[in-house]
């Protein structure tokens, strides 16, 4: 199963034959690829796409390889990307190793040598992507902060739009105490108090018959707060 297919992809070649070998042969493996022949486009179609991975030339017209990665450094440190090089210049290698490459590759470049890289970056992508989405509750509860969805184990609390309004704001202040005033002109901003008050109370009694009591701890006289996991 391959591990790029619901990534996007910047390829960065200035050999037009080469870099059309090679389009025919990743578009398949990606949800999107976009392609570049020199530094100066691989930056605008950044800009443009932000793409999941790339993959640069490190001799390139108009903007060298190495400098478009140290451009695109300085607002995702994150990013995997590959270099390849027709040759191996140790002080470009050097220079390519400091800007956090997930691999420099020689060329000719083995297409299953390629694939095995491309599947390993998208590993590590999703996996960091995954971590960085979850936010573990007490008594294996999950929140996905992208989805904005409960779950448990895995099965998915099936909420209403204020009942999720109320945990996304919650998640944000984790482990905080949320005072009343701010859930209500959060979420009923054109109630009265009264109206409003009440509400909050109908909509965490909801809440609570579909979650363990703990998860939502009501501080007296406060408000309440949302506890993560240990």
């Amino acid at each position: 199963m391959l591990k790029t297919n619901d990534l996007t992809l910047l390829y960065v070649e200035d050999d037009a034959a080469l870099r059309e070998q090679f389009i025919r042969v990743l578009k398949p493996r990606f949800r999107e690829l976009y392609a570049a022949e020199d530094g100066k486009q691989a930056l605008e179609l950044y800009a443009e796409h932000s793409p999941d991975m790339m993959i640069v030339d490190i001799n390139l017209p108009y903007i060298d390889g190495l400098e478009v990665i140290e451009k695109i450094r300085k607002s995702n440190e994150n990013m995997p990307i590959v270099v390849m090089s027709a040759y191996s210049d140790q002080e470009k290698l050097f220079k390519a190793v400091k800007l956090g490459l997930s691999d420099y590759l020689i060329k000719p470049v083995p297409l299953k040598k390629l694939f095995t890289v491309l599947d390993s970056m998208a590993l590590k992508y999703k996996n960091k992507i995954d971590i960085n989405n979850l936010v573990h509750l007490l008594n294996d509860y999950i929140w996905k902060k992208e989805e904005k969805e409960l779950c448990y184990r895995d099965e998915t609390i099936s909420l209403t739009k204020r009942e999720r309004m109320f945990l996304e704001f919650m998640m944000q202040q984790l482990n905080k105490v949320v005072i009343f005033d701010s859930i209500t002109d959060l979420i009923w901003e054109d109630e009265e108090y009264s109206v409003a008050y009440s509400s909050l109370s109908h909509l965490l009694k909801r809440l609570r018959k579909k979650l363990p009591k703990e998860l939502i701890e009501n501080i007296y006289g406060e408000g309440y707060r949302i506890t993560s996991g240990q």
